[in-house]
């Protein structure tokens, strides 16, 4: 619990530092929330801990831009809120800061499958 609470102060610290700027805020926020997926070990297809692990063990790495693209960390968010309650009321905090409504599992699920439209994958 004490890393919920932590969580949402910083997400809190991020729409403070500029409550203007949704685009850095939701970049950040889930960044954040990516980081906190992670912790609890949620994987998918071995994307995340999986490739950390054997790009952290081996002369092999893989390319930075694999674990920095915006489009495969919202899937693993987006994907990570339905197998995790904790993970799914960060993203509704943030959902409604930024799109100014509700975070529904239909909303969730319309944004994996427009993801994995585009080509998204780990």
């Amino acid at each position: 619990m004490e890393d919920s609470k932590y969580i949402f102060q910083l997400l809190a610290n991020y729409i403070e530092e500029d409550p203007e700027d949704l685009d850095n805020f939701y970049d950040d926020a889930m960044n954040l929330i990516r980081g906190a997926a992670a912790d609890k070990n949620i994987e998918f297809d071995g994307y995340f801990c999986e490739r950390w692990e054997i790009s952290a063990d081996t002369i092999f790495e893989f390319d930075e831009d694999y674990f920095e693209d915006e489009d495969r960390r919202d899937l693993y968010v987006f994907l990570s809120t339905l197998v995790d309650e904790e993970i799914f009321e960060y993203l509704h905090y943030v959902w409604h800061h930024v799109h100014n409504e509700e975070l529904t599992k239909e909303t969730i699920e319309y944004r994996i499958e427009e993801l994995k439209e585009k080509g998204v994958r780990f």
